[in-house]
């Protein structure tokens, strides 16, 4: 399969902005190139140098990278639509190229990352586990995600606070299927895991799942959009102990009085993707529909929020 490589070229500090734009176009996967981020690792770090280039300190500090990939098809080409109009008058340059060299990106830059308890380590990568770490194994040859950015940190780092074993967990907008994984590996006895997109993000959290130690029969995953399909609601349920919802605030914001209709009375709602200049409109959402806030937590410009849902 062929693949578009897109870039688009922004500032260190508008690098949340443009990564919540994508994220508001469906794209969870992205790569950041921050000369920033690269010029504090040197200055950090020249005691480990015997000589680091003077340019690579120099060179262009503000300018930042953020890089997505698309399939070369007709869906590919109106993500990128989407995206140009979200972008409005940033540079995106495109490049086409395909699997092998896509997947070899990935691998490049894709190292294992400890949240807390819980280590994501790619299929490819061996890692020698501390007694208490809890491994997640994932295979991130698609793009819906991957546990490096800090909106998943931050649910991550919530589920692992917040589960207590036997738990029923709703996942709202699973992705790859990371928090659903990850719930049962923090024993939870059953999740639902419900993705708008019907086939890639589906495949992908089923194929996760089977690389890690857990019970399949205790993942149920699910298409569909709970937001305007009753049906749906339907199928999914109630009674859940915590229901979990990575995306954006423009979907938090209408879900929050639906966590009603979820978890059971006293249950937590998990809400993370929020970027700060939105976080009083879904605080302010979760008050109007009676979600207690009981946990705040900020990772660079991103914030989740944990609330108890009272009774109806």
């Amino acid at each position: 399969m062929q693949w578009i490589k897109a870039s688009i070229k922004t500032t260190s500090d508008n690098i949340e902005l443009v990564t919540g734009l994508l994220m508001s176009c469906g794209i969870n996967s992205v790569e950041i190139i921050d000369a920033q981020e690269r010029a504090r690792y040197f200055t950090s770090h020249t005691r480990n140098w015997d000589y680091a280039d003077e340019s690579l300190l120099i060179a262009d500090t503000d300018c930042a990278y953020v890089v997505f990939y698309v399939t070369e098809d007709a869906a590919g080409q109106q993500l990128l639509n989407a995206v140009k109009e979200r972008i409005g008058t940033l540079p995106l340059n495109i490049e086409s190229t395909n699997d092998e060299t896509w997947l070899n990106e990935w691998k490049k830059h894709f190292k294992p990352i400890r949240i807390g308890r819980i280590v994501i380590v790619p299929e490819w990568e061996s890692f020698t586990p501390q007694d208490t770490d809890i491994i997640f194994t994932i295979d991130p040859g698609s793009a819906f995600g991957t546990g490096q950015h800090q909106t998943t940190q931050l649910c991550i780092s919530a589920l692992q606070k917040q589960i207590t074993p036997g738990d029923r967990i709703l996942d709202i907008g699973c992705g790859s299927g990371i928090l659903s994984i990850i719930s049962l590996l923090l024993k939870a006895s059953f999740v639902c895991a419900i993705d708008i997109d019907p086939a890639g993000a589906i495949a992908a959290t089923k194929n996760n799942a089977k690389l890690n130690p857990i019970n399949l029969d205790s993942l149920e995953v699910l298409s569909g959009d709970v937001l305007s399909d009753e049906a749906v609601r339907k199928n999914v349920g109630t009674g859940y102990d915590v229901v979990v919802a990575n995306i954006v605030a423009d979907v938090i914001i209408p879900l929050a009085p639906l966590a009603h209709n979820f978890a059971k009375a006293g249950g937590l709602f998990i809400a993370s993707g929020i970027i700060g200049e939105r976080l009083d409109e879904v605080k302010e959402a979760f008050e109007n529909s009676k979600i207690k806030i009981i946990a705040h937590k900020e990772l660079e410009d991103w914030n989740c929020l944990v609330g108890r849902v009272a009774n109806a």
